[in-house]
């Protein structure tokens, strides 16, 4: 049998596409949830983006278009929007890619700058049919002021989790 490893500190958010960022924000947060990061603008994707925690227990990421221009998450919206993506942190962006990749994942975004948590990221469609976006831990180098350090809630979050074998 294999060994289950489930790690929760590499699961960051869950990507909810919406037609409308203030309309979202105000149904989220009516409903209980806190916004952590508020709306963004991604001008690389053009989209803005906002992250908010439910109920205290569930990262979820808040995808709006921008009024003008192509977006990624146009044809989402065609089907009603909703749930999309799971965002998981990753020490080795490169690798980890290269893993989905070989599991026959087909790169939908390729490894580029995001404007909104200041990290480089990538999304990946799997054999499954789930969209998977890989983030960096680590902030891009001279970014600015980390926008998760009080969400993480520690500032040696830029280093991966010490690995505890149980006893």
């Amino acid at each position: 049998m294999t060994d289950i490893v489930f790690d929760p500190r590499k699961v960051f958010h869950y990507g909810y596409v919406v037609p409308n960022m203030d309309r979202a924000l105000r149904t989220w947060t009516r409903q209980g949830a806190v916004i952590v990061v508020p709306p963004s603008v991604d001008p690389i994707q053009n989209v803005s983006c906002a992250l908010l925690v439910y109920l205290d227990s569930v990262p979820i990421e808040l995808v709006a278009p921008l009024p003008e221009g192509p977006n990624p998450v146009a044809s989402r919206l065609s089907k009603g929007g909703g749930l999309d993506h799971v965002c998981l942190f990753s020490d080795d962006l490169d690798g980890d890619l290269e893993k989905l990749e070989a599991e026959g994942g087909i790169q939908l975004v390729a490894p580029c700058f995001g404007a909104v948590f200041k990290r480089r990221l990538a999304f990946v469609a799997t054999r499954a049919g789930l969209i998977v976006e890989m983030m960096t831990r680590a902030m891009v180098d001279g970014a600015g002021p980390d926008p998760l350090l009080s969400f993480l809630g520690r500032a040696d979050f830029r280093q991966p989790p010490v690995d505890v074998q149980p006893s």
